[in-house]
């Protein structure tokens, strides 16, 4: 038996073949590293998933959030906490009337606009009704910017796990290149 060399324009496709085939590795390895960066970068934070409440703790709840449906868990845990402390309003939806540091009024507040019904002067001491009012404004932002990062993530992990399966993929099509273009053994004719 004798070998088929006879076929010089396949040695470009096994070029390219093994180039498509290192690149889907590459993509592999780069995906799956990625997944596991973000999972140790969260490992890192020390983050648990918390109860939803003493009867409902949820499905994940003391789980260590590490992976997509752990950070999930948890952005559905801060949503209702945050709902339960604000009466399922955003932060939107929250007047402003305190200074920054939550003390006093920012500017004249008309008793309709305050949360206990008197108007307010610049300046003045928050009504204690008002107080509570900017303690959930401040939560609602708070938990808005804990459930954003997390569903960072998430999409974190998503794209970690798309790369590596496009590279799984890309690395079967290189082999499979691979092994159409290798010469066979050509029985010998007499």
């Amino acid at each position: 038996m004798s070998t088929n060399t006879s076929a010089p324009q396949a040695r470009p496709v096994r070029i390219l073949a093994l180039v498509v085939a290192i690149l889907g590795a590459l993509m592999l390895i780069g995906g799956g590293a990625a997944y596991a960066g973000v999972s140790a970068s969260l490992r890192s934070q020390n983050i648990t998933v918390a109860t939803i409440t003493a009867d409902n703790p949820g499905p994940h709840a003391k789980q260590a959030v590490a992976g997509p449906i752990t950070a999930l868990a948890q952005i559905g845990v801060i949503g209702h906490h945050v709902d339960t402390a604000t009466g399922n309003r955003t932060f939107a939806q929250i007047p402003s009337v305190a200074t920054t540091d939550g003390k006093t009024y920012s500017k004249d507040v008309a008793a309709t606009a305050a949360a206990d019904g008197q108007a307010h002067a610049a300046g003045s001491p928050l009504s204690d009704a008002d107080a509570k009012q900017y303690s959930a404004r401040i939560t609602a932002q708070q938990g808005a910017w804990t459930q954003a990062s997390l569903y960072v993530s998430v999409l974190a992990f998503g794209v970690a796990a798309a790369v590596a399966g496009i590279g799984v993929v890309i690395l079967l099509i290189g082999v499979t290149l691979l092994k159409i273009t290798t010469p066979r053994p050509v029985p010998a004719t007499e």
